[in-house]
């Protein structure tokens, strides 16, 4: 699938765009990418919609939405839209929009055994852009609205106290245990900590702040993780050490990219098997958990985590059925109390 996009032709010292087979100049001057972009964004709203079609392909639709996703999404949002939409299509892109069932959708994630908890996000993938081109007036009905979403799973797997030395211990490399140990820190995503850089850092106020993060669609604020003292020593010395770029780099001074963790995680599970489902998002469950059982009020936790509502934290990372200890001594308080008031 080609995806329409601006473009910089240094021959000409202008940035460019290829519209219904015709290249258009957007800007002059390398410098001016962002007046190129929004000169983009408004030469698109010109465009006059396309109307509904009953013989509009999926390749079609897909790539149509794309192309939106491209200019409105996160890129690591894009970047999965893209992969998962790649995939639908290559098994049934030739097919019209329309005539696409349910079927069609449970014989493709099917055909992936392999995906499990990717099967909700690819299903989400589509629907959304069938959703997606109603709105726009691409296909005049969505008939795979009904298309029921695997449930999301609950997250089980909270790494202990024991585990976290264990798993320290077992890093030999200090760049690595210094991710390890932010994601410890703050239960920040391990995205967050492998994009934070010294200009997200205020010391004085004890925090990082990201303007780009997983949730600033929704938001429309910034990301706002609190430092204990620890992570502040931390953060300061490897600001020091990467006043540009971000803080935690790996041995050969690059970021850490999502496989590259996935990697170091498989190879400690590999080493001790007592590891099993340890992976790096488990640091942030049991932060979660852990803050929780100490008393932290859950919508102070949701803060922490930077979900908008209380609903994620409850259904995600709140652990405290197996807790039984935690929750008999809240059932002594709650009586307790009762009983004073009596």
């Amino acid at each position: 699938m080609r995806i329409r996009k601006p473009w910089f032709r240094a021959s000409k010292n202008a940035w460019y765009v290829e519209v219904n087979g015709k290249q258009v100049r957007l800007a002059i001057g390398k410098e001016n990418e962002k007046a190129a972009l929004d000169a983009f964004y408004k030469l698109m709203a010109g465009e006059p919609r396309q109307q509904a079609d009953d013989s509009l392909l999926v390749v079609t639709l897909c790539d149509l939405f794309l192309e939106y996703s491209l200019l409105h999404h996160a890129k690591k949002s894009y970047r999965l839209y893209k992969d998962f939409l790649q995939s639908f299509c290559k098994q049934h892109g030739r097919l019209p929009a329309l005539q696409v069932k349910p079927f069609h959708i449970t014989r493709w994630v099917d055909y992936h055994p392999t995906w499990k908890g990717a099967r909700r996000h690819a299903i989400v993938a589509v629907k959304r852009v069938y959703s997606w081109g109603e709105q726009e007036g691409l296909i005049a009905s969505n008939p795979i609205r009904h298309v029921k979403k695997p449930p999301s799973n609950r997250r089980e797997r909270v790494v202990t106290a024991a585990e976290k030395q264990q798993i320290m211990a077992a890093i030999k490399d200090q760049v690595f245990r210094d991710f390890v140990f932010a994601l410890q820190e703050t239960g920040c995503r391990p995205g967050e900590v492998a994009a934070v850089t010294a200009a997200d850092c205020n010391f004085e106020l004890g925090v990082w702040i990201l303007k780009q993060h997983k949730t600033v669609g929704k938001t429309g604020r910034p990301r706002i993780i609190y430092l204990t003292p620890a992570m502040v020593e931390l953060s300061k010395r490897l600001a020091a050490k990467h006043p540009t770029g971000p803080l935690f780099r790996n041995t050969r001074g690059r970021a850490f990219t999502g496989n590259a963790i996935r990697c170091r995680f498989k190879e400690l599970r590999k080493k001790h098997p007592n590891l099993a489902g340890v992976v790096a998002y488990t640091y942030r469950h049991a932060f979660a958990t852990k803050a929780l059982v100490s008393g932290v009020g859950i919508a102070q936790v949701a803060e922490l985590l930077g979900h908008t509502s209380t609903q994620m934290v409850s259904h995600y990372y709140s652990h405290l059925a197996e807790d039984v200890a935690h929750l008999r001594q809240a059932a002594l308080t709650a009586t307790q109390s009762i009983a004073a008031q009596t």
